[in-house]
């Protein structure tokens, strides 16, 4: 679960670096929305890990993995339905 938080958080700063060196398009905001999505899902999963074996307190994890607030304010959300099949 760790690694798998890593790995979204990265995508998301290596995002966020990209966009920084251009304007951000309205596009792109909704691409880095489901960038934050998926990172707050992953902290999720490993916070609940984390909380399965005893450790309670998710500070550590904010700290040693750095996440953004954003990240931590969506964590546990529910992802978006799909669209797809709607008519």
């Amino acid at each position: 679960m760790g690694r798998a938080l890593e790995q979204s958080l990265v995508r998301l700063r290596e995002f966020d670096a990209a966009q920084a060196l251009s304007e951000t398009p309205v596009s792109a905001q909704a691409e880095r929305g489901k960038l934050v999505a998926e990172a707050g899902q992953a902290l999720w999963m490993l916070v609940v890990q984390r909380e399965a074996t005893g450790l309670r307190d998710s500070r550590h994890i904010m700290r040693t993995y750095n996440v953004p607030g954003e990240v931590q304010r969506c964590m546990g959300l529910a992802p978006a339905p799909s669209k797809r099949g709607a008519t």
